[in-house]
């Protein structure tokens, strides 16, 4: 019993923590390759152009530096976004993680 409950307590920790503030991030179309409409729909900023491993995509670039911190894509927002912007792909890429 009290390995379940450990094993809870740990999921729901890892939930929790599951979304981050990155500096960029794009949307995926259901073959895994970069959705460049999507990615330029669900963008609230400015879109940067990227290759990477042959491809080149545009990802939106969301990164402030403030007083009162920084001010960054969230994770989970963006794929939201993707989603409500036609993305196929079943989840989003963020990289350059912001430490807060």
């Amino acid at each position: 019993m009290k390995l379940a409950t450990v094993i809870s307590a740990l999921s729901l920790a890892s939930a929790v923590q599951a979304c981050a503030k990155y500096k960029n991030c794009h949307c995926y179309d259901d073959k895994g390759m970069p959705d460049d409409v999507a990615t330029r729909y669900a963008c609230p900023t400015t879109m940067e152009q990227r290759t990477e491993l042959g491809v080149t995509y545009h990802e939106c670039h969301g990164y402030e530096t403030t007083l009162f911190g920084p001010i960054a894509l969230s994770n989970c927002r963006f794929r939201r976004w993707c989603r409500l912007a036609g993305a196929t792909g079943g989840d989003a890429s963020c990289r350059d993680k912001v430490r807060s």
